[in-house]
């Protein structure tokens, strides 16, 4: 089914399961016709079955009742049934879309509210395909019931219209009221959510340095004014449906009076007054699922629209036609990148290139827009202007799957997946386990690997085996080199390494030369690069100093240590 123009990912998805609401309404008419069974078993029982003191009639009516009553709930059933199937449908329509688009928000470092629209999911697929949906389908059977209770009577049924439309506008009233505030609760407990979420992983310097209270203290201001916003719109609540409930009954004696007086003045049939009282309860039900929905409809309509931003958000390309495996071949052209909303460019006018199996290493100070760049050469940033290609292929608008298996990424931010070590090195499947152990030894890893609990099979992250940050940073290293990549970023992949650690770093980037593999190397300190072919000196986002690792290091005021015997460094 194709997107029409100005259709949003989740209405077109909605679309998608048109079929299953549509039938589910189908079926809800069913159930509510056959609702009337039981007003229509009052009135022949009060009139036909007392009056003629029949059992055999008694008995049929009876046996009508169950087979109306069984077969309202096989239509309830059938009903529920396609609402769940709808649930799943959207589900697997948007929730693997919405993940991915997360995972890239992450990996831009433009997120801080981690699956929050996972969560936004479950809360708009629980609302369309349960309470809300129900309450939109059964709203008109409110004017339905009472259009049935005029044909009933005259009299009750203009009492019973009137006071259905009543308790709607109040409805109405009642949800104009309470918008604003149902919207402000919502966004404030979201904000509060995101603070703990995102401060938890910082909890082992929140503990060390006893900020534990004060941050709390900071989680409290942000959480109270939603916990004071909601106990004020839930004490409205409460009142509005204690309202509504004694205006429920009060029709209901209302109903009851004008057909007993009906009875005494023209001898009504007995019958129709609790046919009435039945059927006005039928009428009102609506109205009461839509103040219950109501509380839910804010909430999902603000989880609605934080999705859809999501989902607009461009994304690298996951279709195109499989191109053969680059050669290594890395150039950038006039490369220049400004976040949005920002006044002044983080990178510009980059321009750089290696040939296949060559090596580069970028050196800066803190600030200098070397991670920036590391995520541009990955394709994990949009340029602002400009290109990067890998053997004359568009980095960014590539086919993601089909150039990203060529591409070893270490970032500077060590990301450890949840799952085994096998799974994190292997790329979770993409890799041999043969691939696995090499790239584990060419990383210096495969040692402590062994003295894991379980070994490659030891699960890792968060609720997993606790590693060391330089365990975590060869693990995620092997990863980076394992296969046979054709370029592989590392950015800053000695932060965490001791000495002997920091050994095996440098034979792994001798060994990728030796491979054939392109190699880009971020760090401060200028002796990791001193064996690489290029270097490029980076300062408040430009250029500074570019060229053969020997002369740059020699403008810069550097001297290059060779690494020869009887030369210390």
């Amino acid at each position: 089914m194709n997107q029409k123009a100005g259709e949003t990912v989740v209405a077109l998805a909605v679309r998608h399961c048109r079929s299953h609401f549509a039938y589910a309404l189908g079926f809800n008419v069913l159930v509510n016709i056959l609702l009337l069974a039981f007003p229509l078993f009052s009135i022949q029982l009060y009139d036909r079955v007392l009056s003629s003191r029949s059992i055999e009639t008694l008995i049929a009516l009876l046996a009508g009742l169950i087979i109306a009553l069984a077969f309202k709930a096989v239509f309830q059933w059938v009903r529920g049934a396609l609402f769940v199937r709808a649930a799943m449908r959207l589900d697997r329509l948007l929730a693997d879309r919405i993940f991915a688009a997360l995972i890239e928000r992450n990996a831009r470092g433009a997120s801080a509210e981690g699956s929050q629209a996972l969560r936004d999911l479950d809360t708009f697929r629980q609302f369309a395909t349960g309470q809300g949906a129900l309450a939109a389908i059964d709203a008109p059977w409110a004017i339905v019931f009472s259009g049935v209770l005029l044909v009933l009577d005259f009299e009750v049924g203009v009492v019973a219209i009137v006071c259905t439309l009543l308790m709607g506008v109040a409805t109405v009233v009642n949800s104009l009221v309470t918008k604003q505030a149902l919207a402000e609760t919502s966004q404030a407990t979201t904000k509060s959510y995101t603070f703990a979420e995102t401060n938890l992983r910082g909890s082992e310097a929140i503990v060390a340095m006893g900020m534990v209270g004060p941050v709390v203290r900071k989680w409290r201001q942000l959480r109270n004014p939603s916990l004071s916003t909601q106990v004020k719109t839930s004490q409205r609540g409460v009142l509005f449906n204690a309202i509504l409930g004694s205006a429920r009954i009060l029709v209901q004696a209302l109903i009851m009076t004008i057909g007993v007086i009906e009875i005494i003045t023209s001898d009504a049939p007995s019958g129709m007054l609790f046919a009435a009282i039945i059927i006005s309860g039928l009428a009102m039900r609506p109205i009461e699922q839509l103040v219950s929905a109501w509380e839910q409809y804010v909430p999902t309509r603000q989880a609605l629209r934080r999705i859809e931003a999501v989902l607009s958000e461009e994304l690298r390309t996951r279709d195109g036609m499989p191109l053969p495996k680059p050669q290594g071949h890395l150039t950038c052209y006039g490369l220049y990148y400004m976040p949005s909303g920002s006044e002044r460019p983080i990178l510009s006018n980059i321009n750089l290139a290696i040939q296949p199996g060559e090596s580069l290493g970028l050196i800066g100070l803190n600030g200098s827009g070397k991670t920036t760049l590391a995520r541009l050469l990955v394709g994990n940033l949009k340029p602002t202007r400009g290109q990067i290609r890998l053997d004359g292929v568009d980095i960014w608008s590539a086919n993601r799957e089909d150039l990203g298996r060529h591409i070893g990424y270490l970032p500077q931010n060590i990301s450890i997946l949840n799952g085994t070590v096998a799974e994190n090195i292997g790329r979770f499947g993409m890799l041999t386990h043969d691939e696995i152990v090499d790239a584990a030894k060419a990383a210096g890893a495969h040692d402590l690997i062994l003295r894991l609990p379980k070994g490659y099979d030891t699960e890792i992250g968060e609720g997993g085996h606790p590693l060391s940050g330089g365990q975590r940073q060869l693990i995620a290293l092997a990863r980076a080199v394992a296969g046979s990549p054709s370029l592989v970023v590392l950015d800053e992949p000695n932060s965490n390494l001791d000495g002997q650690a920091e050994a095996a770093l440098v034979a792994c980037i001798a060994n990728l030369k030796q491979r054939g593999i392109s190699s880009v190397l971020i760090t401060h300190r200028p002796t990791l690069i001193r064996d690489l072919d290029h270097a490029v000196a980076l300062k408040e986002g430009q250029v500074v100093s570019a060229g053969a690792t020997e002369n740059v290091f020699k403008r810069l005021g550097r001297p290059v240590v060779v690494k020869n015997a009887g030369q210390a460094e």
